[in-house]
């Protein structure tokens, strides 16, 4: 074919030279080519445009893998061509001469053979776009058994890939990514959160985990994968849990505590170490999700100091600085269970400030107490009395991980005060500090063998590191 101008082709064939609507064979090679995803559509048009042609009685392609193929493979009156590209054989180019059987010039077989080249080397094309198409099919139907949502954007912020099921949650509108996009919490949609993302959204009455992507980095520019786990199931098992041994606690006069777990919505992760936070705890323990980026802890018949105990065992699990926790104890938060709920979302504050030990600090001088608090002050919670009454309140109302006291005080005997911290908070550690070596032997007759004693003057740094050591710091 060689071009004459831009309205029409010049074909020299069997019949001698012929004009050709330009725009008309474009336009029919155009409608073929409308179809490149499809392959049998694909085929269609261009057996469709072929058929049109004048250039020949008739022409027409014969795949491999179509029905009949093979059959008659060389007829007289016909010219056959390979149709051969680079992935292989596609089948045969047939084509007849416009006045029945007559003998094909050497034009003619370079024009279809020339031809033969051009669709091997478009159905080459189609046949990688019919493997793309039929991946892409079983991918979905693959995602489409997934229990979670899936979907994943391209840079254009496209659907490249995905599931009903996420498509449901978010909407099933035409713009899913502008629907992610409104379903993103303020501090996450900021951008501030990195290649990773943790939300949740409530969807037809479920609590909906979900984790946004991005396979290369920050900027969007590898595109972005959003998967969304239900979490409904797992959250109602805690608030049952929660429901039930507060209950049951109440009824057997048992203690009872629940602790929040929670990490930043940008950087999150929290719930990704549940099943780590399972295999840690007592069996008795119920852990579980809140929402995406807390978890809550159920302790039955256990005390702030077993609990805390508990989650310093796990402090090496929950090494993320930015992680916060809340405590809330059965009786002293009240006895419902939405009570404990709020008090532990009202308390949450920095992990190491929870899992700091609490001190109480006794002594009719209160310059004692301050020269205590000076020494210990960096790796305790403490909290100073000099009054008997209030004392007593405190080792009533809150828990304590040791008691400091004077053995000779002026209105009360610290040793009392060590038994009524035994009684009330069973594994309570007890120091004493003594000026006499009478006070310091009335200890040993009287306490037990692990009681520490600390004469005064005392030396700080003997006194602070032993301390440390009891309560395993």
């Amino acid at each position: 074919m060689i071009p004459r101008d831009a309205s029409t082709l010049q074909v020299q064939g069997m019949s001698g030279p012929r004009t050709l609507s330009g725009p008309a064979a474009l336009r029919a090679l155009t409608m073929a080519f409308a179809h490149l995803q499809d392959f049998n559509g694909f085929v269609a048009g261009l057996q469709a445009a072929l058929g049109k042609a004048e250039w020949f009685g008739r022409v027409r392609l014969e795949l491999e893998d179509q029905p009949g193929a093979g059959e008659a493979r060389f007829l007289l009156g016909e010219m056959a061509l390979p149709i051969q590209g680079a992935v292989g054989s596609h089948g045969v180019l047939r084509a007849t001469g416009q006045d029945g059987s007559r003998t094909f010039r050497s034009e003619d077989l370079h024009l279809l053979s020339g031809l033969a080249d051009f669709l091997a080397v478009v159905l080459d094309c189609a046949q990688e776009w019919r493997e793309v198409e039929h991946h892409r099919q079983l991918l979905d139907l693959l995602l489409n058994q997934a229990p979670v949502g899936i979907l994943a954007f391209d840079r254009q912020h496209r659907v490249a890939a995905g599931n009903d099921l996420a498509r449901r949650w978010l909407g099933g509108g035409d713009d899913l990514w502008a629907a992610l996009q409104a379903a993103l919490p303020a501090e996450v949609r900021a951008g501030d959160h990195g290649p990773r993302a943790f939300f949740h959204r409530c969807i037809e009455g479920r609590l909906v985990f979900c984790e946004l992507r991005n396979p290369v980095g920050s900027d969007g520019a590898g595109g972005w994968v959003v998967v969304m786990t239900d979490l409904t199931a797992d959250q109602a098992r805690l608030l049952d849990a929660l429901h039930r041994e507060t209950y049951r606690c109440q009824w057997l006069r048992r203690r009872l505590g629940f602790v929040l777990l929670e990490s930043p919505l940008g950087a999150g992760g929290i719930l990704q170490l549940l099943p780590e936070l399972r295999a840690s705890l007592p069996a008795a323990a119920a852990v579980g999700p809140y929402d995406a980026n807390r978890v809550g802890l159920v302790f039955p018949e256990l005390g702030r100091a077993a609990i805390v105990a508990h989650l310093r065992r796990l402090k090496p699990l929950l090494a993320d600085a930015s992680i916060r926790a809340g405590l809330a104890e059965l009786g002293r938060e009240g006895g419902e269970p939405e009570k404990l709920l709020q008090t532990a979302l009202v308390r949450l504050r920095p992990l190491d400030e929870l899992l700091r030990p609490a001190l109480l600090l006794h002594d009719d001088n209160s310059a004692v107490n301050d020269t205590l608090a000076y020494v210990l002050g960096g790796d305790f919670e403490l909290v100073k009395s000099s009054s008997e009454e209030r004392t007593r309140q405190l080792l009533r109302t809150r828990d304590f991980d040791a008691l400091i006291t004077e053995v000779d005080l002026r209105g009360a005997s610290g040793l009392e005060l060590a038994r009524l911290a035994g009684d009330l908070q069973p594994g309570i550690h007890t120091f004493f500090t003594a000026i006499s070596e009478l006070a310091a032997e009335a200890v040993g007759a009287q306490e037990p063998v692990d009681a520490v004693v600390f004469r005064k003057p005392f030396d700080a740094r003997l006194l602070g590191r032993t301390v440390r050591e009891k309560l395993g710091l």
